[in-house]
């Protein structure tokens, strides 16, 4: 087992793709790095792996300098997307290559294969090929020759991101059952939040500069986003956002939309940040588990007629985009009640969980004071 340092790695071709970025991983700790496909998650883990060879930076394994090694010296396993498996070889022997490469003994390795294939619940296919399995069923294969390998780091290029959703389940429960992955440094790539927030000991957020633009345990990132990048990450449906001016009347701070006639009283809990920040323009964010009909919020929440738009009753909640003011915000709603385009109601707004962003540099208000 061993440590995983990475040390202001960049890498970059007509534009760069990973600048200056640096991360460390615990043995053990299994570490999600969430973003947008395309920002060079694939291209990260490449580089850490020794698929591609940095333009700067440094990959330190366990305290060793293993920049320039090729990939083959290094003690990392690594599930691709797109499973990578050998059509002609049976599911058997596509987790056993990694054995075979190392000369691991026939009877170990077969003894090794079937102890991880009953793990993932594809004892039964080993005599398959994988033309002749499920989608499934092949990243299983696919983790499983990851598994079966011992490494010192373990590498996931979102194994899981494009199964249909019953299968996805399965695969995250058992990412936090599986012994293997929990012993030695993880690094997991996503561009799902709620495989983020489900896995990750720690979580770092991936932004379009090549960058982690924070890095933390999954709750405070959700509740104390560094800025509005992190906070568009997280969370499903998305964080509302509205640009906004701070407003006195009669004694009483009142945020504004700069479209519309949608305004908000400041909550006590944040009015000594406002003020401190003391800048009139502001970038408000608000999940929409904070906005709910009238009848469904707690007391003290400040009312506001909106017009809905879209109603989406999606079983376990009800997801609601209205019209207030001229700003379309979204709100959750009871998955019993039902409502109709065009239907007027009245939401209730929790002003004390409201996050500021400075409106220029899109940081949160709590970082600059």
């Amino acid at each position: 087992m061993a440590r995983l340092e990475v040390d202001e790695i960049c890498k970059g071709w007509d534009f760069p793709v990973i600048d200056e970025l640096s991360f460390s991983v615990d043995e053990g700790e299994f570490f999600v790095i969430v973003g947008a496909s395309g920002i060079g998650k694939t291209t990260l883990l490449r580089l850490i792996s020794g698929l591609e060879t940095p333009d700067a930076g440094r990959v330190i394994i366990g305290g060793a300098d293993q920049t320039k090694l090729p990939p083959y010296k290094r003690r990392i396993a690594m599930t691709f997307e797109s499973y990578a498996l050998y059509p002609h070889l049976s599911v058997h022997e596509n987790i056993a290559s990694p054995l075979r490469a190392r000369k691991v003994p026939a009877k170990e390795r077969d003894r090794r294969v079937k102890e991880v294939a009953r793990l993932l619940k594809i004892d039964h296919l080993l005599n398959r090929r994988p033309g002749e399995v499920s989608g499934g069923q092949k990243q299983r294969t696919a983790l499983g020759r990851t598994l079966v390998a011992d490494p010192e780091i373990f590498l996931l290029d979102e194994p899981i991101s494009h199964l249909d959703a019953k299968i996805r389940h399965e695969l995250r429960t058992q990412f936090h059952t599986l012994e293997d992955l929990r012993k030695v440094a993880t690094v997991y790539v996503t561009h799902d939040y709620s495989e983020a927030l489900s896995l990750g000991d720690r979580i770092g957020v991936m932004g379009a500069g090549g960058k982690l633009e924070q890095v933390g345990a999954p709750r405070d990132l959700f509740e104390r986003p560094a800025n509005l990048t992190v906070a568009e990450h997280l969370g499903q449906p998305t964080i509302n956002v509205i640009g906004a001016r701070l407003q006195s009347e009669d004694g009483t701070l009142f945020l504004r939309a700069d479209s519309g006639e949608l305004k908000f009283p400041v909550g006590k809990s944040n009015r000594a940040l406002l003020e401190r920040h003391g800048k009139e323009k502001i970038t408000v964010g608000l999940r929409p588990q904070f906005i709910k009909p009238i009848e469904e919020a707690e007391d003290g929440a400040e009312p506001l007629t909106a017009e809905i738009d879209v109603f989406e009753p999606l079983g376990a909640t009800g997801i609601m985009i209205a019209n207030a003011g001229g700003v379309r915000l979204t709100a959750l709603t009871n998955p019993e009640k039902h409502f109709e385009p065009g239907q007027t109601v009245t939401l209730a707004v929790d002003v004390d969980r409201f996050h500021f962003f400075d409106a220029d540099s899109g940081v949160n208000l709590d970082r600059l004071n």
